[in-house]
């Protein structure tokens, strides 16, 4: 059961990759929490937006890897990149294996009348 629902998500992923590349993204930056409209700025930025969020990806899921190989990897294989990236955002989601960094104590600044 497990393997059949991993299939099916990637034939998802992909078949909606395939039909609306774009919106894909989009959907998969917004289910990620970032705003929808990034991606469609990839064009502008050389690709730096999808770079950022695979790295971001990485550091707030505890994957391995470097930035060196997120560029790399989005260079030469862009729509397998965010096949990948909008896999592991729904594998999290759905599992609710999600880690939030939260700042819980601030430290105070020293007063400057002492």
């Amino acid at each position: 059961p497990q393997v059949h629902l991993q299939l099916t998500q990637m034939m998802s992923i992909s078949c909606c990759a395939t039909w609306c590349f774009p919106c894909f993204q989009c959907q998969t930056a917004s289910h990620y929490g970032w705003c929808a409209c990034m991606p469609l700025l990839d064009p502008c930025a050389f690709m730096a937006v999808s770079c950022c969020l695979r790295s971001s990806m990485r550091e707030r899921y505890g994957i391995q890897g470097s930035t060196c190989v997120d560029v790399g990897l989005v260079c030469c294989c862009y729509a397998c990149a965010w096949c990948q990236m909008a896999r592991e955002v729904k594998t999290r989601t759905t599992s609710g294996i999600q880690q939030v960094h939260m700042v819980t104590q601030q430290n105070a600044i020293p007063s400057l009348m002492s």
